[in-house]
């Protein structure tokens, strides 16, 4: 794990890169991975609602940020 590894070395953590990026990307516009987006659009997608798929998205990265975040400061947080 990276913070055992790095946490005496890393002042500051990102836990996730570009989360919006991700999802409007991915799953608005079908640009990125995993490609999905709504028919309406006319894009060349493999399927998905982009009304509803971003927020669902979003909604989980920030509860994988948050359980990261517990993570960090109940097992790794050095404390000055």
């Amino acid at each position: 794990m990276c913070f055992k590894a790095f946490g005496d070395r890393v002042k500051y953590w990102i836990t996730i890169n570009g989360p919006s990026i991700f999802s409007q990307q991915g799953y608005t516009n079908g640009i990125y991975a995993p490609g999905r987006c709504s028919n309406w659009l006319q894009l060349n997608c493999t399927g998905g609602d982009s009304a509803t798929e971003p927020y669902l998205v979003s909604h989980h990265q920030l509860l994988a940020h948050a359980a990261a975040v517990k993570v960090y400061r109940q097992k790794y947080q050095v404390t000055n």
